[in-house]
């Protein structure tokens, strides 16, 4: 185990307000500060602790943002009342530029993947399900303040769904995510974690990809 993954262990162990003042963060980048829970490339190895790696800037920014004010409610709104509107621009940044790494994803079977990239490509009219694709972006990797779902922990997807379902988390818009997680059977929601958990595309791929978004946006 590496020194930063002990590091994340034990923030893991002892409420966020006691560690407050034991981390000297003088002089460190506000992404180097996030860390010590996401790793420093963004992957993190915790798997209730989101990969900030290959996310969009603009979803990482408006996450921040929402738990800065209150908009959505955790461990990260006190780090987030700490950034300023340029701290949250850096780490958005830097981060999004990472690349993804997944480590043994589980395995489904040839059922299960068809149920779930039905779901991904085609959604279900009948339940008012769209596709992920829709707005996620046909590699699901993430479209402007979208999240990268490809890759992900499926612990995080799974708990991050149930929370839209039962609204502890609000701050979708539109309250879409709330509507679609209620359509959606637990059954459907665990497979759809762990088959978008398992997807990375090939690193030059994704920044093709990305810069195609770029250069779009400035268009």
């Amino acid at each position: 185990m590496t020194n930063n993954s002990i590091i994340a262990l034990f923030m893991l162990v002892l409420p966020m307000h006691s560690l407050a003042g034991t981390i000297d963060t003088t002089g460190q980048a506000p992404y180097e500060q996030c860390g010590y829970c996401h790793e420093y490339d963004g992957n993190s190895l915790m798997p209730s602790y989101p990969r900030l790696a290959g996310q969009t800037s603009e979803y990482i920014s408006k996450q921040l943002r929402d738990f800065r004010a209150g908009k959505r409610h955790g461990q990260m709104q006190a780090t987030a009342e700490l950034l300023s509107d340029e701290d949250i621009q850096i780490v958005a940044e830097y981060f999004s530029s990472q690349p993804v790494i997944v480590r043994s994803p589980e395995k489904l079977t040839a059922q299960q993947t068809r149920v779930a990239q039905q779901l991904i490509q085609q959604g279900d009219g009948e339940r008012n399900i769209p596709a992920c694709v829709s707005c996620h972006d046909k590699n699901v990797e993430g479209m402007k303040t979208f999240p990268r779902l490809a890759g992900q922990h499926q612990v995080y997807l799974f708990e991050q769904l149930i929370a839209f379902r039962t609204g502890e988390r609000a701050n979708d818009d539109q309250q879409q995510m709330q509507q679609i997680s209620r359509a959606l059977t637990e059954q459907e929601i665990r497979l759809l974690a762990s088959y978008l958990a398992s997807l990375v595309t090939p690193e030059s791929e994704r920044k093709q990809s990305l810069n195609g978004q770029r250069g779009q946006q400035d268009g």
